[in-house]
């Protein structure tokens, strides 16, 4: 997958996981009692993860970056 492409979806993503999150704490009817609270968690939690993922899609993991390799002549 293209850079630019990746990056776009991550955006996507993390901006859906914010717009969620916003409407769970405004616009989501308050009311929501019992078991429909768990309900409340579940999409609140899938709005964290939404971020999550995006972020990671965004800046990923570069284990090539994180440790200085011995032929650079740097040591840590």
């Amino acid at each position: 997958m293209h850079d630019s492409l990746r990056r776009m979806t991550g955006a996507a993503g993390i901006l859906l996981g914010i717009a969620l999150a916003f409407w769970i704490f405004f616009g989501a009817p308050n009311g929501w009692s019992g078991d429909m609270r768990y309900v409340r968690f579940a999409i609140g939690l899938c709005a964290y993860g939404l971020i999550h993922g995006g972020v990671t899609w965004i800046f990923p993991d570069a284990p090539e970056d994180s440790q200085p390799s011995a032929q650079d002549g740097k040591t840590a």
